[in-house]
């Protein structure tokens, strides 16, 4: 993400996963990232629909949360 927001300067960066991938839900809970919402029955895998969590995270957010910066 650093990459994101600091090279590329983009100022929102997107995870998006299976809700009933647990590992992956932390991964980006630790990241800092919120929930945006759930898309229902959206990811197709071997011919079944599964419900898609959105996650995200905004630079201002990102930014706060680097070491040495004061928040």
């Amino acid at each position: 993400m650093e990459w994101a927001f600091l090279e590329r300067g983009m100022s929102r960066v997107e995870w998006r996963c299976r809700t009933d991938n647990d590992r992956s839900v932390a991964v980006a809970q630790r990241l800092g990232m919120r929930s945006d919402g759930v898309l229902r029955s959206s990811w197709v895998y071997d011919g079944r629909r599964y419900d898609k969590e959105v996650f995200s995270i905004l630079r201002a957010e990102w930014m706060s949360m680097r070491p040495g910066v004061a928040h």
